[in-house]
């Protein structure tokens, strides 16, 4: 990248910030899988996001947001170009209003805490969901019938040379495990979530038994995966099937691709042995998803994303 070699300095005279060179994605990935990045930086509040944001548009240089690093696959070549990690946090609740406002690179796990200590209901489903209100509102995440969308109010986006907008939901299109912020690459800032008033032992109690449910079937946390690898299929009436129960009816129990294999406890997670590439863990995809199309005639549509060295969200 020749004609990036001194985009460190020119990001710092922008910006005032330092950017660190060849840093490898798996050390901020849940699967622990990714070459090095040429450039990275882990910002700490929506000004700096900002900040990172405009430079890297500004000179036209290849930029992808990352929040946890969960629900990703990176390249084995790393990535070309900047990767910039989201970790501005930060809640603002509105009681009277029946909302809160939260910063995109909050974890979801401070989000629940938070709201319960608060008294203020409704977001307990996002319990044990791995990554930031940024990442799960970018995918619409959810889990029991219930997704993120279905909670927001407002989201205030970043886009061209560094414009604020606010959408409605209606304009992000929430549908299962999608919004339409995965066509048009704008940077989410914050979200404004609605909530409501109430009991802190039945809320607590709710969170229990959805993380007692994730833990029957999820692999346990220090197991290297990237959650659920594909959507579960909604058929055209609206009923979802779910896609661990398709793999296990087409064989997928047991299936390896090098270091990469399904978990022995539920088909629908792949995971990393020890030394798994993003090649190994693709080709197990692929191979996954034409056993289920041969067995069923139904296409799998991966939930993980795969994110490839020269992807950009220019």
């Amino acid at each position: 990248m020749k004609e990036f070699q001194d985009f460190s300095q020119v990001f710092f005279e922008e910006t005032g910030l330092s950017l660190s060179s060849r840093v490898p994605l798996a050390d901020y990935s849940s699967f622990r899988i990714g070459g090095p990045a040429d450039y990275f930086i882990e910002v700490h509040d929506l000004t700096e996001l900002a900040a990172a944001v405009k430079a890297a548009r500004k000179y036209n240089f290849p930029f992808y947001v990352i929040g946890g690093g969960y629900n990703l696959l990176f390249d084995d070549a790393g990535y070309r170009g900047l990767v910039i990690r989201n970790s501005a946090s930060g809640l603002q609740f509105r009681p009277e209003e029946g909302s809160l406002e939260v910063a995109s690179g909050t974890h979801l796990s401070e989000l629940v805490g938070q709201t319960i200590q608060e008294g203020l209901a409704g977001l307990e489903f996002l319990a044990g969901i791995p990554g930031t209100v940024g990442g799960a509102v970018f995918g619409n995440a959810g889990a029991f019938g219930q997704a993120i969308g279905d909670r927001v109010l407002a989201v205030t986006v970043l886009y061209g040379e560094g414009q604020e907008q606010t959408l409605c939901p209606e304009e992000l299109h929430f549908e299962y495990r999608y919004s339409s912020l995965k066509k048009d690459h704008k940077i989410i800032l914050r979200a404004t979530l609605k909530v409501e008033p109430g009991s802190r032992p039945e809320m607590l109690k709710k969170v229990e038994d959805y993380l007692n449910q994730r833990a029957r079937k999820h692999p346990p946390g220090q197991v290297p995966c990237a959650g659920s690898y594909f959507k579960n299929p909604v058929l055209p009436g609206g009923c979802k099937i779910p896609a661990g129960q398709l793999l296990e009816q087409a064989g997928a129990r047991g299936m390896r691709v090098g270091q990469a294999s399904v978990y022995p406890g539920h088909c629908n997670f792949i995971i990393n042995l020890g030394g798994a590439t993003a090649r190994q863990v693709l080709t197990l995809a692929a191979e996954l998803k034409e056993k289920v199309w041969q067995t069923t005639g139904i296409r799998l549509e991966e939930e993980v994303i795969f994110v490839p060295a020269d992807a950009s969200m220019l």
